[in-house]
């Protein structure tokens, strides 16, 4: 009985959140038949059985498909019909005093139910078309923050090429030509037998670390897009330079790990970037494992360390301001259709991961 109850209730918030012009025949050809049906079952039934109740179905959907006014002429035809129905019945007898208070009676309940079921009617249609215009509210928003977080990944990306180019173009040659000439000093002073010869050739090698090191930092920073193919390349660079830092860093990749284009690619190489550089500054670890595996139902970019684990605090754990390359990471993942997931490590440090379904065309 009780799902009975939901079924009917569903039905009628159903049909009055519909507009009243939808279906108009099929709901005048209902109220017609019903009240066809309710009559004749009252005309059979006589006078002095009541089937009143059996109207409130026709006048109900009156006021929910057409309005309050066609509910009030939909109330006057079922009085009518059943007055009709009586005199019929009573085969020409003239019918009781208390007949016309009753039917009074049962106009005026007839018209407090069109009463009270407009208003309900109403207030459901005034809910609905705020929730409809909270909907719409909430979908722009959601296009307007997406549209904002792609302005400013561009801005961001345009921002690093720039930084880059200047690095690479102005600071790098700088380096190199500082260095050349420290070579050529160094080399006069070793013909004169300086004692300074020696010192000289370190200053030499310190210019030409730090042009080196410039030069893989804008190499980085221009990393705007990365060929699909070249994701796992990249992702070793990483590990490379990890391993310069007196750790352990491996990377490993398997299946299918190749992404949809050039930005999902620089997108996944600038989270485990993060990643990693967040892990050797905060975590302390001897060890970090960066691993890349393709399903055929998705990507997932891993990247665990042995450190000390930003869960090692509960009061840090899974805090929202976790700090800014946390954050850069979600948005990063959130913009390319992942989901960032950051959990303790097995090994005791952190482990982040990032989880991207390959869309239905993917190879």
């Amino acid at each position: 009985m009780k799902i009975q109850h939901q079924n009917i209730a569903g039905w009628l918030l159903l049909h009055i959140g519909r507009p009243l012009t939808q279906n108009k025949f099929a709901a005048l050809s209902s109220i017609l038949c019903s009240m066809i049906v309710i009559g004749l079952s009252d005309y059979a039934t006589g006078i002095h059985v009541s089937l009143v109740l059996f109207y409130f179905i026709p006048i109900t959907l009156a006021v929910i498909r057409f309005g309050w006014r066609s509910a009030v002429v939909v109330a006057i035809a079922c009085v009518l019909l059943r007055v009709i129905g009586d005199v019929v019945a009573n085969e020409g007898n003239e019918l009781p005093s208390w007949y016309l208070w009753n039917a009074l009676t049962t106009m005026t309940v007839f018209l407090l139910l069109i009463w009270i079921l407009d208003a309900f009617v109403s207030l459901h249609r005034q809910l609905e078309q705020r929730v409809q215009d909270r909907t719409a509210a909430l979908v722009e928003a959601a296009r307007t923050r997406r549209q904002l977080e792609e302005e400013l990944l561009a801005v961001g990306s345009r921002e690093r090429n720039l930084i880059g180019h200047e690095l690479h173009d102005e600071i790098c040659q700088h380096l190199v030509g500082t260095a050349l000439a420290a070579q050529v000093l160094a080399q006069c002073l070793a013909k004169n037998d300086n004692a300074l010869a020696a010192d000289a050739e370190t200053i030499v090698g310190l210019l030409e670390e730090g042009a080196d090191k410039t030069r893989k930092l804008a190499h980085g920073l221009l990393l705007s897009e990365i060929s699909p193919e070249k994701l796992c390349e990249k992702l070793s660079e990483i590990a490379d330079q990890a391993n310069g830092s007196g750790i352990v860093c491996r990377l490993r990749h398997e299946g299918n790990t190749r992404v949809s284009d050039a930005d999902t690619a620089a997108h996944l190489f600038r989270i485990a970037h993060e990643a990693t550089r967040n892990a050797l500054k905060h975590a302390a670890p001897r060890h970090i494992d960066i691993s890349l595996v393709g399903t055929d139902s998705a990507i997932v970019l891993m990247v665990a360390d042995d450190g000390v684990g930003m869960f090692a605090d509960p009061l840090n754990a899974n805090r929202e301001n976790a700090g800014m390359g946390m954050r850069i990471m979600s948005n990063r993942a959130a913009f390319i259709g992942a989901q960032l997931i950051i959990t303790p490590a097995a090994a005791g440090g952190t482990q982040i991961i990032c989880h991207l379904p390959r869309s239905p065309d993917a190879s």
